[in-house]
């Protein structure tokens, strides 16, 4: 059985150098340990409203829809999931028919979707991990950096379809095309896995806007150099992003779990 732990959390979101608007959103509830972000795609209207439909309406099916008296699963549920599974699951694909519906009645948000990323924590289950898209969550365990989600792109589809180095699928690929999101149908399939945290590991979930602009090596080292400072490591990821060109929206929720 997974250990109860403690967590802390830190966010931090900034335009960029190069975008007008911020289509990124986050939102969190840490009495709820639920931590959710959004990457809006469909332009500046499209992809902000996406991104905070989805972001807002994720976190209200974690934090007061399933824990309604009445409550019934609004889609259907695996057996062979726990209940957080089938918690994050539904969030995501609520959020995705909320933005879907959106898109169909409102001219102005016509064929707009969001990447997603969210972090719910149950001490009986562990961190459950849901993502749709890009948005990524890596996590810093005894100085060891790893990438927890895989990416639905089509980069990334043909790294793994066919054996190409990233270099030879974005040649390919001509650009980083997103081949799953949440609002662009009417259901989506979200990837799940779960993870069981030790003390002191720190969980990075962020929009592309960091993990196309940083190395994952700097990631590795900022969040090593700032292991007391949470909100610093933050700050200090959205910085080297902009340092590096800054050219999209840049989000980051960082999760760190201590001894109870």
């Amino acid at each position: 059985m997974p250990r109860r732990l403690r967590t802390q959390s830190a966010e931090a979101t900034d335009v960029g150098r190069t975008r007008a608007v911020n289509e990124d959103a986050y939102a969190v509830n840490a009495e709820a340990l639920t931590w959710i972000l959004a990457d809006g795609m469909g332009g500046h209207v499209g992809g902000r409203v996406a991104s905070r439909i989805a972001a807002d309406e994720a976190l209200d099916f974690m934090v007061r829809w399933r824990k309604e008296k009445d409550f019934v699963w609004p889609f259907e549920v695996m057996d062979s999931r726990s209940f957080e599974e089938n918690s994050v699951a539904n969030a995501i694909r609520v959020a995705n028919l909320r933005v879907y519906n959106r898109s169909q009645y409102d001219e102005t948000c016509a064929g707009m979707g969001t990447t997603m990323v969210a972090l719910a924590y149950n001490p009986e289950v562990g961190l459950v991990i849901g993502h749709v898209g890009d948005s990524r969550c890596y996590r810093l365990r005894a100085g060891d950096f790893q990438l927890l989600t895989e990416d639905h792109s089509l980069v990334n589809h043909l790294k793994r379809a066919y054996g190409m180095s990233e270099e030879q699928a974005r040649a390919k690929a001509g650009k980083n095309v997103i081949v799953r999101a949440v609002g662009l149908e009417d259901d989506v399939d979200p990837e799940l896995n779960v993870d069981e945290p030790q003390p002191f590991d720190v969980y990075l979930a962020c929009s592309d806007g960091l993990s196309e602009m940083v190395d994952d090596w700097i990631m590795q080292n900022i969040l090593i150099g700032h292991h007391e400072d949470l909100q610093g490591a933050a700050d200090a990821l959205v910085r080297a992003a902009n340092q590096n060109g800054g050219v999209d929206n840049i989000t980051v929720l960082l999760v760190r779990f201590l001894p109870d």
